[in-house]
């Protein structure tokens, strides 16, 4: 873990993907994309579920370790809301009413149509941006905003040798006042930032790294 000042307030940025505010018990995460590994699936790509399994179940160890009592999903909760099945919402379901946590969502752009599957879901549905402890939420970046946190852009950070590379998923800070939240699926790719460009927090297994800059 590691602690992110932001703004007027403290974060604690997690290995999980997630991003803590300690005193208001928030959590925040962005990018979930469920039902990403089905939709590939049924365009005949074997992917396998685990990945899926995996994410949801990285959510609610993140929100018993925590005990918050509030999770906001920057947006991208879905991958295709037109292909999610009944079985599907029977499973996010079963899953997201195991705790008794409110959630709230701020749709984005592959949430098209998706607001009765989040609401079956239990998410209330936010608009874009909310503004939270004088801080903006949203989906997208902005160029204008003093302080948001957003998803949208699943940031990663790459290290390089002579002989080797590394590329993680990471917490990006650009121009002190845009906070970059990885994409919470395992499932994902991103642009790549380099050291001059963003203050980057690499995630390397299960640990949070200081920033790069």
């Amino acid at each position: 873990m590691q602690q992110i000042e932001f703004g007027p307030l403290e974060f604690v940025a997690r290995a999980d993907r997630t991003l803590w505010h300690r005193e208001s018990y928030t959590l925040f995460l962005s990018d979930p994309h469920l039902g990403k590994g089905a939709h590939f699936r049924q365009a005949g790509i074997p992917v396998p579920d685990i990945s899926e399994t995996a994410d949801l179940n990285r959510l609610i160890q993140a929100i018993r370790d925590t005990q918050v009592t509030s999770v906001w999903v920057l947006g991208d909760l879905f991958h295709q809301p037109l292909s999610i099945t009944e079985a599907q919402i029977t499973r996010w379901q079963r899953v997201l009413r195991s705790f008794d946590t409110e959630l709230k969502v701020i749709l984005g752009n592959h949430d098209q149509k998706a607001e009765p599957y989040a609401s079956a879901l239990g998410f209330s549905i936010q608009p874009e941006p909310t503004l939270w402890n004088g801080i903006e939420l949203a989906h997208h970046p902005d160029n204008k905003s003093a302080f948001r946190i957003a998803g949208h852009i699943h940031p990663q950070v790459e290290f390089m040798t002579a002989s080797d590379r590394l590329i993680c998923p990471c917490f990006a800070i650009k121009d002190h006042r845009l906070l970059l939240l990885p994409a919470f699926t395992g499932f994902s790719g991103g642009p790549r930032f380099r050291p001059r460009e963003a203050r980057c927090f690499p995630i390397v297994d299960d640990n949070v790294l200081p920033p790069t800059n």
